[in-house]
């Protein structure tokens, strides 16, 4: 039961990640990097969840830190590049 939730958090991960790679401006990408970054923080949760592993919740939770200042970061860049 544990892939099939996994391959179903994958799978929606498929648009952002096109978003991503074919973004035809600098914001849709950093919202594309956002998703994904979602998306990996929920299969690390949901793998230290299934499986007992509380290492992987605590790295789950510093990832998406780690993936909010990312965004955070690109976004004041963005922001200070366009003036």
């Amino acid at each position: 039961m544990n892939g099939i939730y996994q391959g179903l958090i994958i799978a929606s991960a498929v648009p952002p990640f096109l978003r991503l790679w074919r973004g035809p401006n600098f914001w849709d990408r950093v919202a594309g990097a956002n998703g994904v970054n979602v998306r990996v923080a929920l299969v690390l949760a949901l793998e230290g969840i299934a499986g007992g592993k509380a290492v992987l919740l605590d790295v789950a939770l510093g990832y998406a830190l780690l993936g909010f200042l990312g965004a955070v970061l690109l976004a004041r860049f963005g922001e200070r590049g366009e003036r």
